[in-house]
């Protein structure tokens, strides 16, 4: 009776017939998802926010030419803001001249002419040949876009709106390092504090604040720990395997290298639940299948372009100035400097006018909290976290030893100093790992935690604005 009356339409009968429209499941879905998440999502607003405005601070202060590559870097995004990619062989355009001129660059401030000379004979000095033509043109076309709404919207000039689109980057990356934290069910209280932490490593504003291949390093990063997360956790990871790896790939190879070793250490998971006959041992062999398909398709096609866009005779020119030639067995050279990578500090840059002794200070306490963080974990945490902690510890070994033997296999030729932002993509995973040892802290613990942030986030700002500079 109770059930004809509510098909009469009673009034007991007006909440099911509305659960049952089309769609309204879906929408009440998403509002509660919303509610849930709408705090996270103002926190990682704020927090990318803030990486942004400390950014813009720096790039308003430092406008010299960073040694890290970046006039190739500019000049790739100019020739694609104007419809074309670089080759090997091309030397640089009129406006990369004009512009590394006038802004000048201090490794080779006495070789560059003076402001707004494009005659490339006053640049005999230095290399003009866009040396970094190779490299895939993914992150290129993203600032070059950027770059382009930037003239539209403003009256900025286009190597600072370059710089702030590698700023806006990185300030994304920042906002998933905060979301991963909060996947893993950490506490806001903790996941806000530990991820401005990120802001003291020297690398995160470097590459907000020059156009580099390398401002992505977060985002990729925290894709290849969620990939790790999820198959650790018996949740398949193959589709996203599949798309960081084709991103990475359009980026440059190097950033492919957390994808790497997550997947090596997939493998050695699928191995283990094998002779263990557990259930979906298959899963992490079919994830690495996926990511190793995406990145290796791109990379082999883009490989493909440049060889085929080679002319016939070409050299490379700038051989020989960060590697050298063997001479003993590569092995022997390699193993001083397994290390280099450790901290993720060594071979950054900073301009002159934000050189200071509390950005010195900033990278030693970044640099030590990085390293020491996954071998305590190795130590305190238990079960899937210590895998996570085990990888961020061999990490930096490994980037060494990729970085060597790409070299080794492509040009004969090894580096004497292995520069820490090879590796930048782990530091996502690092922190992750600093937090899951941070989590059982109690409110004074917190506190604590909390007021460490903010002295951090005042040496930060301090830095960008020069206060304590070196003389």
């Amino acid at each position: 009776m109770r059930r004809t009356n509510m098909v009469a339409g009673g009034t007991d009968s007006v909440a099911p017939s509305r659960r049952s429209r089309p769609g309204d499941g879906g929408r009440a879905g998403w509002g509660s998802l919303w509610r849930r998440r709408r705090a996270d999502a103002g926190i990682a607003l704020a927090i990318g926010l803030f990486t942004l405005a400390v950014a813009a601070v720096q790039i308003h202060r430092v406008t010299e030419i960073s040694p890290i590559d970046e006039a190739s870097h500019i000049d790739y995004v100019w020739r694609i803001m104007h419809g074309e990619l670089p080759h090997r062989g091309d030397t640089y355009t009129s406006f990369t001249l004009e512009e590394w001129s006038c802004r000048k660059q201090a490794s080779v401030y006495s070789e560059l002419p003076e402001c707004g000379v494009t005659d490339r004979s006053e640049f005999s000095d230095v290399i003009t040949e866009n040396y970094n033509a190779w490299q895939p043109p993914g992150l290129f076309a993203v600032v070059a876009l950027l770059t382009r709404l930037g003239m539209v919207a403003t009256s900025l000039d286009p190597v600072t709106l370059m710089r702030l689109s590698c700023a806006v980057i990185v300030a994304i990356g920042m906002a998933m390092v905060y979301a991963l934290l909060r996947m893993r069910s950490l506490p806001r209280s903790l996941a806000a504090p530990v991820t401005l932490l990120v802001l003291a490593n020297p690398f995160t504003l470097m590459v907000a604040t020059t156009v580099s291949t390398d401002a992505p390093f977060l985002i990729f990063g925290v894709l290849s720990a969620i990939v790790l997360t999820r198959e650790l956790s018996g949740r398949s990871a193959a589709l996203l395997a599949l798309l960081a790896g084709a991103g990475a790939g359009l980026v440059k190879t190097i950033t492919l290298a957390s994808l790497v070793i997550v997947f090596g250490v997939l493998v050695i998971v699928a191995v283990v639940r094998l002779l263990g006959r557990q259930g979906r041992w298959w899963s992490p062999l079919l994830t690495v299948v996926a990511g190793v398909s995406g990145g290796g398709l791109v990379t082999m096609l883009w490989g493909r372009y440049v060889l085929a866009h080679t002319p016939s005779g070409w050299t490379n020119r700038v051989l020989g100035q960060n590697n050298t030639e063997y001479v003993g067995s590569p092995v022997d050279e390699w193993l001083p400097t397994l290390t280099h990578v450790f901290g993720y500090t060594t071979g950054s840059w900073e301009g002159g006018p934000v050189t200071t002794y509390y950005g010195q200070l900033l990278a030693g306490l970044a640099g030590l909290a990085l390293t020491v963080a996954p071998f305590c974990g190795l130590l305190a945490l238990r079960g899937r976290e210590r895998v996570l902690a085990g990888t961020a510890a061999v990490g930096p070994v490994l980037v060494v030893l990729l970085v060597q033997i790409q070299s080794w296999v492509r040009e004969e030729v090894y580096f004497p100093i292995v520069s820490s932002r090879y590796g930048v993509t782990l530091i996502p995973l690092t922190v992750l790992v600093l937090a899951l040892l941070l989590k059982p802290l109690e409110r004074r613990g917190r506190v604590v935690l909390w007021c460490l942030c903010a002295l951090v986030l005042v040496l930060v700002v301090a830095d960008a604005l020069g206060a304590g500079a070196l003389a």
